[in-house]
């Protein structure tokens, strides 16, 4: 499909446009199909946003929105007749305000930009994560991104106290608040965060900020079972100055642990299920002597199986290389298939053992790798499928998901929909809560304009809504 004669030549004079060998000449980012639509609009202030969205709504032209292009649920995949609005111009960081505990930033910003521009303060933003350098602050306000220290902090959601965004009509909405407490009606931000552009494009961002700490100790730990490494997280945050709690099935450290040169990693802890904790300190020593303390009392208690606690830089970099070079399971195992979910902590130990036993009976020796944020139940499961062997997507589908709902759990816990989860979506989710989001959409954007086909997609060609029967409350 072809955008519509004059469409282009308008949109230049709104903003920067590259289509052509200047498109294919742009890094793609996590997906190929990214850069499907073939055109680019690089806006560098709201208001060439608002023009932007103003043009597409007056042509019919679907808009596909794009931060670092670190999106894991293929929301940013894009088609021809489309048109891919690229926020990287906007990536302004304001000055952190200590006093008021907040910092503006525009959505091109990256994690690690905001998270310097904070550390000179002695704050930070209290979310990170692996793509921080590519990562911008519109994306994961858009994915609801969660990260290393959900468990502490929250998500995306929990950090965003105003929002700045143009809607699908071109009504820029700018609630940019600075405080906590907002009780005023119907809190429209929080539609726009975790919508994965459907409902709009974010332009800015009031965060909230937390004290950095001063230092840090990392170690390695190894536990017998998922079941005494969630009994050791207890245990630790109850000791104070708990961080991050990373966990790692033995199956993903030794994959991980060879293809980045680090076979020791693997090799010097023992247990099947390996855990990295960071704890706080007033120095080095001080958090070093705190962790060291926890880590005698799980010994202690007949929890801990083995344990390696970095004594310097170099050896704290080489435990976070192989937890955050997950891609290295995928080169690995190139059939794998992706999963990100969220089990109850109380239930993480059992549904690892069935799962692995569903996939256990799968067709071909396929086999778990899992890793995940310990502290609130976020794991990253990859079927690792061989070459010869056949494995659908359904089949997947039900080893993965099978009594997540039930339990308490989430089908998707921070990478969202996008297309890759769509039948899951129609499959486990809510109907009434499907329902209630695609009359959000409709209501805001009636055309159907804003990443179509994604999320709970709905277009005003849709059939008619019917509300779902209730449900028993047995």
């Amino acid at each position: 499909m072809a955008l519509p004669d004059g469409f282009i030549i308008a949109l230049e004079q709104v903003c920067k446009v590259r289509s052509g060998e200047a498109v294919a000449a742009m890094d793609p980012g996590v997906d190929a199909g990214n850069l499907g639509a073939g055109v680019v609009a690089l806006p560098t202030s709201t208001g060439q946003v608002q023009s932007i969205i103003k043009l597409c709504s007056a042509h019919r032209v679907p808009v596909v929105t794009h931060g670092g292009r670190t999106g894991l649920a293929q929301a940013g995949v894009s088609a021809p007749g489309q048109l891919v609005v690229d926020m990287a111009g906007m990536n302004r960081v304001g000055a952190p305000d200590p006093a008021a505990g907040c910092i503006e930033v525009e959505a091109g910003a990256t994690l690690h930009a905001v998270q310097e521009a904070c550390k000179a303060v002695g704050r930070t933003p209290g979310i990170d994560l692996a793509a921080r350098g590519s990562a911008t602050i519109g994306g994961m306000i858009s994915t609801n991104a969660g990260g290393m220290e959900a468990f502490r902090c929250g998500v995306m959601r929990h950090r965003v106290l105003g929002l700045e965004a143009v809607l699908p009509d071109g009504t820029v909405m700018s609630d940019l608040t600075r405080v906590t407490k907002v009780n005023e009606g119907l809190d429209i931000k929080h539609l726009l965060i975790g919508a994965e552009g459907r409902l709009g494009i974010v332009t800015r961002a009031m965060l909230k900020l937390e004290p950095l700490e001063q230092a840090a100790a990392t170690a390695l730990t190894g536990f017998a079972s998922a079941a005494d490494a969630v009994t050791a997280f207890h245990a630790m945050r109850l000791a104070g100055g708990l961080l991050r709690a990373e966990v790692m099935w033995r199956a993903y450290v030794d994959i991980v642990s060879q293809a980045c040169g680090l076979p020791e990693v693997a090799t010097t802890c023992s247990g099947d299920v390996l855990v990295l904790f960071e704890v706080a300190g007033g120095s080095f020593e001080d958090a070093q002597g705190r962790l060291e303390a926890s880590l005698e009392r799980l010994a202690e208690d007949g929890i801990l199986v083995d344990a390696i606690i970095a004594q310097n830089v170099r050896q704290q970099q080489d435990f976070w290389r192989v937890r955050e070079d997950s891609f290295a399971v995928e080169s690995t195992w190139p059939n794998g298939l992706w999963y990100d979910v969220t089990v109850p902590l109380d239930q993480l130990d059992a549904y690892a053992r069935e799962l692995q036993d569903r996939v256990s009976g799968l067709p071909g020796e396929c086999f778990l790798s899992v890793i995940g944020h310990l502290g609130d139940g976020n794991l990253h499961i990859t079927i690792c499928v061989p070459a010869d062997a056949t494995v659908s997507k359904k089949q997947a589908d039900e080893a993965v998901f099978e009594g997540l709902k039930q339990m308490g759990g989430s089908i998707s816990a921070e990478h969202g929909i996008g297309l890759e989860k769509m039948a899951a979506l129609a499959c486990h989710g809510d109907p009434g809560r499907l329902f209630a989001a695609r009359l959000v959409a409709r209501a805001l954007d009636p055309l159907g304009l804003m990443n179509p086909g994604k999320v709970q997609a709905l277009t005003s060609s849709s059939p008619a809504l019917t509300c779902p029967a209730p449900r028993s409350a047995t």
